[in-house]
């Protein structure tokens, strides 16, 4: 059996989600977001610790993801509103956040949308409001990271670039895994020595882009917009945990989140790139935190 093969929901009556769980099925239920290009597989990256842990964790295909459908037009507090359907299906009404990379956006609008639902919220490696954030897209330059100015002033080019990387991760999965190792630092690359993490990795990637480039383009310009809602909005605790040796996302729009959410916590890893939260020893501190805020928090 495909460790990752879905459940399906049909919402609408005009689009298919699909989504898994892992971790301890009688646990804490966390709700996880996943990256760009990712997928549900990610979840596989956590099951042991999570499960070690009590928490159960659900994920869905963002849409144009892995196996959900593509929707035209998906904001941040969309992504909250998919959350909230899928709690209640589940009968679960309060649970915790887990976003990595471009999954912590979504995890901050729900809690935004669902205050006195959420638990906690963890934001790994993700963006900050680039509408909150004025010299968000100059920092991206300046750490050579040129998307958000090609997609604005340069779109064809953009889309061409995005459906090259889609090919060569489809198609040269080993050559694809060299580039993206030589864009990394240390601490990233040693991650990757390990052919487990290294195959799931890539396994991840090519599930999310399996279906086209339409749902990581779209998903990457919401995110490099001014968001759906305030950073200066959020309630409860919100923990931001970033590696300064990150390549891809700069460590500084953590800084900016945990010094514009009300109520939250940084967390920097000075010798940490993008990659960390596969690391078993973080995956272990991060359920211990998230353990710590329900029972001691929010009882």
């Amino acid at each position: 059996m495909d460790e990752g093969a879905p459940h399906y929901l049909e919402w609408d009556n005009q689009r298919r989600v699909a989504w898994i769980e892992r971790g301890d099925p009688d646990g804490i239920p966390v709700f996880y977001a996943h990256g760009n290009p990712g997928s549900r597989l990610e979840l596989l990256f956590f099951h042991e610790k999570a499960r070690e842990h009590g928490f159960r964790l659900i994920v869905f295909d963002r849409p144009g993801f892995g196996k959900s459908d593509f929707v035209d037009g998906y904001p941040l507090l969309a992504f909250a509103d998919d959350v909230k359907r899928l709690a209640d299906e589940l009968g679960i009404e309060r649970f915790g956040l887990i976003g990595w990379s471009s999954g912590g956006p979504p995890v901050l609008a729900t809690a935004r949308h669902m205050p006195r639902r959420v638990r906690f919220v963890f934001s790994i490696s993700g963006y900050t409001n680039f509408g909150e954030y004025e010299d968000g897209r100059k920092l991206m330059a300046a750490h050579n990271l040129y998307g958000p100015g090609l997609s604005e002033k340069h779109y064809p080019l953009f889309n061409g670039f995005v459906k090259v990387m889609r090919w060569t991760d489809l198609h040269l999965p080993n050559f694809y895994l060299k580039l993206a190792r030589g864009d990394m630092k240390k601490p990233d690359r040693r991650i990757l020595d390990n052919p487990e993490i290294a195959d799931l990795f890539l396994r991840n990637q090519q599930e999310g882009m399996a279906a086209g480039t339409r749902g990581a383009i779209q998903d990457l310009e919401t995110q490099w917009k001014p968001w759906d809602f305030s950073l200066t909005q959020i309630e409860g605790p919100v923990h931001v945990f970033q590696g300064k040796q990150d390549v891809f996302v700069p460590w500084e729009f953590a800084r900016h989140m945990a010094a514009t959410i009300p109520d939250a916590a940084l967390h920097l890893y000075d010798d940490q790139g993008h990659l960390f939260p596969l690391l078993p020893a973080y995956q272990a501190e991060l359920f211990e935190l998230a353990r710590c805020l329900v029972e001691h928090r929010w009882n």
